[in-house]
């Protein structure tokens, strides 16, 4: 299977999907080592930059108390 292929299966998923696939991905390169650091980074980053701003981006939960907490701190 191509890049472009997963990629675009990737995106169809829902996003608690794509968070087990990150998973995934995550012990294949702890169990065999497939992935080396910098490999392991790039692929990150590729997909960062793809998907930000979409669907598959940050949980808009997280995001919204993320910022709601900053907010608090930057106050006191």
């Amino acid at each position: 299977m191509e890049q472009q292929e997963l990629s675009e299966k990737i995106k169809r998923l829902p996003h608690d999907s794509v968070a087990e696939v990150g998973d995934f991905v995550d012990s294949l390169t702890r169990r065999d080592g497939i992935l080396d650091r910098k490999s392991l980074h790039q692929a990150l980053t590729n997909y960062a930059v793809q998907h930000a701003g979409t669907d598959a981006d940050l949980d808009s939960d997280l995001e919204t108390a993320a910022t709601d907490h900053l907010q608090q701190n930057s106050e006191q």
